[in-house]
């Protein structure tokens, strides 16, 4: 099993800042972050819309601007940092999970995503993020599609959408038949958020090939 780190493992350290990636990539195989675009137009890594701090009484991501951003002390005195910037603390060997929160950045993702020279799966909720978009031929580029709660009309929107990958909740994987049914319809499964070792081992007994984990402590070969 791949172990990717869920926001930079958020559990262990400040989630989608590059003090996260820098630790993460010690232990994990994979990073995963979130995506938004930002007033000045750069990509930037954040989970929500808000902020925790305001600007002059503003505090969308998507009316402040990448230097507005980046001044805040957000997380333990690190802004919101450019996708960029972030990518450019993840080695090569380590791949990276782009998780889409807004369907209108698709292929400016894209476009980063295969600038760089890490495996980058490009994920999102919302079918619409993912419809229409081609990575290059021979690209590093897959698509998946996060499941929601009815996994065969998912997994069948994930065939329609050319995905590489589903990711289904951990216990959508544990308590129904999705991780077998994904795999005979040759979608590999990266099941999240794991946050212990009991649910790690049960999700390997599940057969699933990746586990988007909180801590990089929830498998036996991290000290």
């Amino acid at each position: 099993m791949q172990l990717v780190a869920h926001r930079g493992f958020d559990k262990q350290y400040s989630a989608n800042t590059v003090a996260a990636v820098e630790r993460a990539i010690q232990n994990a195989d994979m990073v995963e972050l979130d995506i938004r675009r930002c007033a000045s137009g750069e990509l930037v890594v954040a989970h929500n819309a808000l902020v925790d701090i305001d600007i002059d009484g503003i505090d969308r991501v998507d009316e402040l601007t990448a230097t507005e951003l980046a001044a805040l002390d957000a997380h333990d005195g690190e802004g919101v940092q450019t996708l960029n910037t972030v990518l450019d603390m993840v080695p090569a060997e380590v791949g990276v999970n782009l998780e889409l929160k807004d369907p209108k950045i698709t292929e400016q993702a894209l476009t980063v995503a295969e600038s760089v020279p890490n495996e980058v799966i490009i994920s999102s909720f919302d079918p619409d993020a993912l419809h229409d978009v081609h990575p290059e031929e021979n690209t590093n580029v897959e698509l998946a599609y996060v499941l929601g709660a009815t996994p065969d009309d998912d997994l069948a929107v994930a065939m329609d959408l050319d995905c590489a990958f589903v990711h289904p909740n951990a216990w959508l994987c544990l308590l129904t038949g999705v991780v077998a049914r994904a795999h005979d319809a040759g979608l590999a499964v990266n099941a999240w958020t794991v946050d212990s070792r009991p649910g790690a081992w049960a999700l390997s007994r599940r057969g699933v090939d990746g586990l988007i984990a909180s801590s990089p402590h929830v498998v036996d070969w991290v000290n």
